[in-house]
């Protein structure tokens, strides 16, 4: 008979968890009853950004005196609308969801700056061969909004402080928000949905386009947003869409800084 008067022996350790594999974390979301933000809060987004525009567009032209934006007035309401479009989806995320990373793929490798280089090229390339057309379709260049406000800011000036930092929130700021915005809450609220990957990509890119109000870069940016959307569709998170969109903003405003100073 085994001595009563010994110890119990100590129990076996709990089996160790088997770690994920690598890449696990790039699947499609699974979303639990806890998130309860969804289509509507994708509407709000939009919604927010082009009230918020008019309310600065309203303040600032109503303290203008030149024929464009001056001074500080410029980046600002390049800035403004967009940050408090991020708050919003950081807010809903937090109130209504899990966070940013875990409901809208807000996260990054260091592989992305590869990818989102690749992804940056194959989508200026379409963007040029969609551009050409249209130049000889309308017989004129489409010009991206910002551009247009920067060269009107400029009006023969030269280069500023304010057009720098104009160029430094299009490249960075405006990027990230927007990613966050179309190939994060909007993506997400289409997967929640059921919609199948292939028409969230097609969804996505045209609201990107259409969101715009650029009839003219229309084209462009739907092919734009495929080149962009391609990187959540490939990896399940937008750091090669937010580094994509970064390096193309960032050509762009290069050229412009180039040709007004």
């Amino acid at each position: 008979m085994p001595d009563s008067s010994l110890p119990p022996p100590p129990r076996p350790p709990p089996p160790r968890p088997i770690p994920p594999p690598p890449g696990a974390e790039d699947h499609r979301l699974v979303y639990d009853h806890s998130v309860t933000w969804g289509l509507g809060d994708a509407w709000a987004s939009l919604g927010i950004f082009f009230v918020i525009s008019i309310v600065v567009g309203l303040v600032i032209y109503g303290v203008t005196t030149g024929p464009g934006l001056e001074g500080a007035r410029l980046p600002l309401a390049v800035a403004i609308p967009p940050i408090v479009q991020g708050l919003y989806i950081w807010n809903v995320a937090g109130r209504k969801g899990r966070g940013l990373r875990l409901d809208f793929a807000f996260w990054a490798k260091p592989s992305d700056l590869g990818l989102g280089a690749a992804l940056a090229i194959a989508g200026m390339i379409g963007a040029g061969i969609v551009g050409a057309f249209m130049i000889w379709l309308f017989d004129s260049a489409p010009n991206a909004s910002v551009a247009e406000l920067a060269e009107e800011s400029a009006d023969g000036g030269g280069l500023t402080i304010w057009l720098v930092l104009l160029a430094v929130f299009a490249s960075t700021l405006v990027p990230v928000i927007e990613e966050l915005v179309f190939r994060g809450l909007w993506w997400s609220a289409l997967e929640k949905r059921g919609m199948k990957p292939h028409w969230i990509l097609l969804t996505t890119s045209f609201i990107f386009a259409a969101i715009h109000i650029e009839p003219q870069r229309s084209a462009v940016l739907f092919v734009l947003g495929l080149a962009l959307g391609a990187g959540r569709l490939a990896t399940g998170r937008l750091g090669p869409a937010i580094a994509a969109h970064a390096m193309i903003n960032s050509i762009g405003m290069l050229f412009l800084l180039i040709e007004l100073s």
